[in-house]
């Protein structure tokens, strides 16, 4: 239930295909505003930014912070993109640029980390106040909650997830990443359709061999679960390979953070049920029996709206001082 003297927020996500703007009440979104993600240069991305925003605002009225997460590196103090592969943000101070075109303080996080904070609401024991969220999609995301905040490093650059190495001599990294045999180089879709294109190359009579001919050469991550819905074995297998990397990478997040939750997102995890009991079944036999037992893991619950309810919550909570620095100065009147 909305309590009266909650800050009025709003939450912006934007992703490669949209911007998504909406007000951020307790858990929910309201008022959702979409634009195309204008990609063709910074000016052009702010723009829509701005607008989604604005047309969210009029809707609802006036705010006193807004959210916003954006697929790439924050520095989160100055609210700087320090680096952004896939949309034309790099060396942006979004912070300032944002909150100086609407008038109202603005806070700027990666993506992941939002919908991590929005996942943490929607557990049975809610709000949880350890987690730790996987994304996985062409790429492989994360998000840290500890202490019921977002967990990010010294300077915000950090719990980068994905890139957690589980096989020091595995396949090259396919995002930007110097590394190899990390999650994201064996578990993101990216890595499943490289796995079936070269299972398929190597067994062209397969179900995957013919489907790859009938395709260029290439076999998509929905084509390897769409043959395993059919009950294809071959591409059942390459999901259980998925699944074991995936159960080595979560027995490491455990046996770290012993979170309470740990929560499986992003576009694959629309497949979860051909591969998510395998990775736990993995994880479980792997992580230290005392931190596994205490993790529950399952798949991500907030929704489309997870990344605009994240970086709502975002902004509650910097306008809000932590409990402890209220403690602090509550002591320091009454002293």
């Amino acid at each position: 239930m909305h309590d009266a003297a909650e800050p009025a927020v709003i939450g912006i996500d934007v992703g490669g295909t949209k911007v998504a703007a909406g007000r951020v009440v307790g858990a929910r979104a309201l008022e959702i505003a979409e634009r195309p993600t204008d990609l063709r240069s910074p000016e052009a991305l702010l723009d829509g930014i701005e607008a989604a925003a604005r047309e969210t605002i009029e809707r609802s009225g006036p705010v006193d912070a807004v959210g916003l997460g954006v697929p790439s590196q924050i520095e989160f103090a100055r609210g700087m993109v320090v680096a952004s592969v896939n949309i034309p943000l790099e060396g942006v101070a979004l912070r300032d640029e944002l909150g100086g075109r609407l008038g109202t303080p603005v806070y700027v996080d990666n993506d992941a980390n939002c919908a991590a904070l929005a996942e943490a609401q929607f557990t049975d024991d809610a709000p949880a106040q350890s987690l730790v969220m996987l994304t996985l999609g062409t790429g492989v995301g994360g998000g840290l909650v500890i202490g019921g905040r977002i967990f990010r490093g010294s300077s915000g650059l950090g719990a980068e997830l994905g890139h957690m190495v589980v096989d020091a001599n595995g396949p090259e990294c396919p995002g930007a990443c110097p590394n190899r045999g990390c999650l994201e180089a064996l578990c993101s879709g990216t890595a499943l359709e490289r796995a079936a294109t070269a299972f398929a190359a190597a067994n062209p009579t397969s179900w995957l061999g013919q489907l790859a001919a009938d395709r260029g050469g290439r076999v998509k991550g929905g084509d390897v679960v769409e043959a395993a819905r059919e009950g294809d074995g071959d591409a059942r297998a390459l999901l259980h390979d998925l699944a074991v990397w995936l159960g080595v990478g979560i027995a490491s997040f455990i046996n770290v953070f012993e979170p309470e939750h740990v929560v499986i997102g992003g576009g694959l995890s629309a497949a979860a049920d051909l591969f998510l009991a395998a990775a736990e079944a993995e994880a479980r036999a792997r992580a230290l029996p005392a931190l596994a037992e205490r993790a529950r893991i399952s798949v991500a619950r907030a929704g489309n709206d997870a990344g605009v309810i994240g970086a709502g919550l975002l902004a509650a909570q910097e306008l809000r001082p932590t409990g402890d620095t209220a403690d602090l100065k509550a002591r320091e009147e009454v002293g």
